[in-house]
């Protein structure tokens, strides 16, 4: 697509080409859920960079919300043949209005902790009510596949290296934070729940830090904060210590982990998806993206109550995932720190 952003169509090349068993994806009918959202749009675009270099003759539905993020991330995209654009909420969309699709993605939730605070049932519903109409429309379609986007933070309060996904620690049903997380645990109970009971192909992925071009820089995440701070060119601001430890993963390797999942995943089964070999303290995360940019701001610490008034930490200290699971299959990360948030400072250069 030329109109694209060109760190962009770059990664997606990189897709098509690293990822191999697209014969999977021919001729299918692809409906992903919150096809606007970071992950969610480079799904749906590399589906369809991969339908033009390999004339796989899918075609891709995408359920959205929220329209300025449909034209800031898809717009090269909005007029291609093979994609068809719905609006509403996957908790009360009528489906009946779609033809049959034999592949569900669901990638639609409110992610960011600044919004947890504001709007909790807003983020508990996609993963609960809207899991299970996700789940009986797949059944429906006699979909062959259906991939939950769940997240790390289903592992609540436990803080480790090497966290397999049995590897399950405590969450407060009573704290708002936790409308994040009990709802992904619960969307993935579901998911369980009809693979069980109706042999339903339903696979979920726990997806650790992900990042890269298109991030929404004012939803409050570390990451996104750091990268705004940098292209602004000022200072970057920490609100702690940094001394917590996180793992990051760019987009290209998330986005191939997903394709490998929609064709290896197992049934009822959850998967980790992260990159343990980028692991970095939120301070040194900091200096690297300062030394990154090209004004190289200083980093200075912040009173976390001006600066983030409306955000909700998290009590966890380390979150480093084990990725044999899914490594299994085939999957592994390519992409370090500095070649990862260098390509995501690049592409704030272009617009879309």
């Amino acid at each position: 697509m030329s109109s694209e952003n060109p760190i962009i169509f770059a990664d997606l090349d990189q897709i098509v080409s690293t990822f191999s068993p697209w014969d999977f994806f021919r001729t299918q009918s692809v409906f992903v859920t919150g096809g606007a959202g970071l992950l969610g749009s480079y799904l749906v675009r590399a589906l369809l960079q991969a339908n033009d270099c390999l004339d796989l003759k899918l075609r891709v539905t995408c359920l959205l919300r929220n329209k300025p993020a449909l034209r800031s991330r898809l717009n090269p995209w909005l007029h291609h043949p093979s994609l068809n654009l719905v609006f509403g909420t996957v908790e009360a969309y009528d489906y009946t209005l779609l033809m049959p699709h034999s592949i569900v993605v669901h990638a639609a939730s409110q992610a960011s902790p600044s919004i947890y605070n504001k709007d909790p049932v807003g983020t508990i519903l996609p993963n609960s009510v809207g899991m299970v109409r996700l789940c009986e429309q797949a059944l429906s379609w006699q979909a062959k596949k259906l991939l939950f986007f769940s997240t790390s933070e289903v592992y609540g309060a436990n803080s480790k290296a090497d966290m397999g996904e049995l590897d399950l620690g405590s969450l407060d049903p009573m704290s708002v934070r936790s409308c994040y997380a009990e709802s992904k645990r619960i969307g993935e109970t579901i998911c369980k729940a009809y693979a069980h009971q109706y042999s339903l192909n339903a696979t979920c992925v726990r997806i650790f830090h992900t990042y890269g071009p298109q991030m929404a820089l004012v939803d409050g995440r570390v990451f996104a904060d750091f990268v705004r701070d940098a292209l602004q060119g000022d200072t970057i601001s920490l609100a702690s210590a940094g001394t917590a430890m996180r793992c990051f993963c760019y987009l290209t390797d998330a986005t191939t982990g997903f394709l490998r999942l929609l064709v290896d995943g197992f049934p009822g089964e959850s998967y980790n998806l992260g990159n343990p070999d980028a692991e970095i303290t939120i301070l040194d995360l900091a200096h690297l993206i300062s030394g990154l940019s090209k004004a190289k701001p200083k980093v200075e610490f912040v009173d976390p109550g001006i600066a983030k008034p409306d955000y909700m930490a998290s009590p966890v200290s380390r979150s480093l995932p084990s990725i044999a699971k899914i490594g299994a299959l085939g999957w592994k990360p390519l992409i370090g720190l500095e070649e990862g948030f260098g390509r995501t400072l690049e592409s704030y250069r272009y617009l879309n």
